[in-house]
């Protein structure tokens, strides 16, 4: 990704990001992002369902896939896909840094 169109931003402290699986919602540069934590690893999505645009952060985690707490999409958290549909939700790169998540998130004009 090149630097002029994306760029890091700290979305939370590690330790605010629940580590049983519940989704934090946080505006970052304009766009709602859900951050999940599931197996010691930390997820960044935009935070509505490609369906119908219900919050991610209203669904619930199992085994490693988000689902919409609206229609039963399930998403995964890795791509974004949608389990059996051709949707996807947006992911964005993110990284722990020191005690923080950063979060690699497009520059909007």
């Amino acid at each position: 990704m090149s630097s002029q169109t994306h760029k890091w931003v700290r979305a939370a402290a590690l330790a605010d990001v629940p580590a049983d699986g519940r989704a934090r919602g946080v505006r970052l540069e304009g766009l709602d992002v859900a951050l999940i934590q599931w197996n010691r690893t930390f997820y960044a999505l935009e935070n509505q369902c490609p369906h119908l645009g219900f919050p991610l952060t209203e669904g619930q985690l199992h085994e490693g896939v988000l689902i919409c707490g609206w229609h039963g999409w399930r998403i995964r958290l890795d791509d974004g896909g949608c389990l059996g549909k051709t949707a996807a939700a947006r992911t964005y790169p993110c990284e722990a840094r020191g005690p923080d998540l950063w979060v690699e998130v497009p520059v909007i004009p």
